[in-house]
């Protein structure tokens, strides 16, 4: 059975990205490495459906839903959960907050590949 409990969620160690403008991260004078979880989720909540060519079905094309004036939030709740799934991740929990706040939207994740 997929444990749920963060601790014992396995890190996935990839080439990381710069969080200020998403180019390659460097360390030392060589590409940073570290737990890129958060990293793949954000890239699975701003991809659109046919931006990977790897896996066209991939993405939730988050700024979609948010700019739905009548978007459903259990829609956009049940898309992230099934993109995070079906990368192999086990969700804890998904909370959308949509109170402006420093001008942007949040949406929160929960979620890892279990051990």
């Amino acid at each position: 059975m997929a444990t749920t409990d963060p601790n014992n969620w396995r890190k996935v160690i990839d080439v990381l990205l710069s969080e200020v403008d998403g180019d390659l991260a460097f360390e030392n004078g060589d590409f940073a490495l570290g737990d890129a979880t958060v990293q793949h989720q954000a890239h699975h909540l701003v991809a659109n459906k046919g931006d990977l060519r790897a896996t066209p079905q991939a993405g939730v094309g988050l700024h979609i839903f948010l700019g739905d004036e009548n978007r459903d939030l259990s829609e956009m709740r049940a898309e992230i959960e099934l993109q995070l799934e079906l990368d192999g991740q086990t969700i804890e929990s998904v909370r959308i907050d949509l109170t402006q706040g420093e001008g942007h939207e949040l949406v929160q994740i929960e979620a890892g590949w279990s051990n």
